[in-house]
């Protein structure tokens, strides 16, 4: 049974056509897709492809106006109570801006902390060492705990967020273009963080990002969106290399080589997974 699976989705949002009229537009129109346990998943697309949107929609984030989202073997829009809470911990996302997604009112340690809280992972007194641990398994200091969002880089605040996701030991992590902001040298050590924690945990990731490589980089399959559909799919380096479908084409001759690893191998020396932080209560 797949991790995930994804049938006939749909989102359609309120907007105005050519005349001005009101209308319905699907940002996601019938995209159908499986994700096995520990996989990793490229969607790839221009801005206003629908990649976005079809990542919140299969975490319950963007309703659905049609088709069906099972995790686990249960139906998402079916969940209520107890099985909504238990598939927010297993189904968590890393989103684009790190900085809006963090309370700036709030230091890390009282960020990381609310997760662990409001989920009951841990006991007040557990919650600073788990909150320490999770810090230096993305590669920060474990006192870090007091300072607040702004005092961070932009790829320390996006450490942060994935921090925060990996609170709940999730079984699927969507990540929405977590490096489009970052310099090439800082996106290296992300994407490395992510192959790394992926591989450790046996996590599941879905990348969402506009550029080939990154996909390529990171993800063993990958699916192409133009306009709100699939285009193509497959084998990552293979749709890459022997692209099909002539939007496939056209976004791999706009780019450099997707397949150059040392866009980011070169600047980036990888150092060895860490032990899983350890979920017990």
């Amino acid at each position: 049974m797949p991790l995930l699976e994804a049938s006939s989705v749909i989102v359609r949002f309120q907007g105005r056509d050519d005349r001005g009229r009101s209308c319905l537009w699907a940002a996601v129109d019938g995209v159908s897709l499986c994700v096995e346990a520990g996989e990793r998943v490229g969607i790839v697309g221009e801005s206003g492809s629908g990649k976005t949107t079809l990542g919140k929609a299969l975490l319950g984030i963007e309703p659905l106006s049609g088709g069906q989202v099972i995790f686990r073997g249960q139906d998402v829009r079916g969940m209520t109570g107890s099985e909504l809470g238990t598939f927010r911990r297993g189904a968590q996302m890393i989103f684009q801006d790190p900085l809006g997604s963090l309370n700036p009112r709030m230091t890390v340690g009282e960020a990381l902390s609310e997760v662990l809280a409001v989920h009951r992972l841990a006991s007040k007194a557990e919650r600073p060492e788990r909150v320490a641990a999770l810090l230096e398994q993305v590669g920060l200091d474990a006192g870090y705990q007091k300072r607040y969002p702004h005092e961070f880089s932009g790829g320390q605040r996006q450490r942060i967020g994935i921090a925060r996701a990996l609170a709940l030991n999730p079984a699927l992590l969507v990540a929405d273009e977590p490096v489009s902001a970052l310099d090439v040298s800082v996106q290296a050590q992300i994407l490395n963080l992510i192959r790394d924690l992926s591989e450790t945990r046996h996590m599941a990731v879905i990348l969402v990002a506009h550029d080939l490589a990154v996909v390529n980089y990171v993800c063993d399959r990958v699916l192409i969106m133009n306009k709100g559909k699939v285009v193509e799919e497959g084998p990552t380096r293979e749709v890459f290399r022997n692209p099909r479908h002539p939007y496939t084409q056209l976004l791999k001759s706009s780019v450099p080589d997707p397949d150059d690893e040392s866009l980011f191998t070169a600047r980036e020396q990888r150092e060895p997974p860490r032990p899983a932080i350890s979920q017990s209560r």
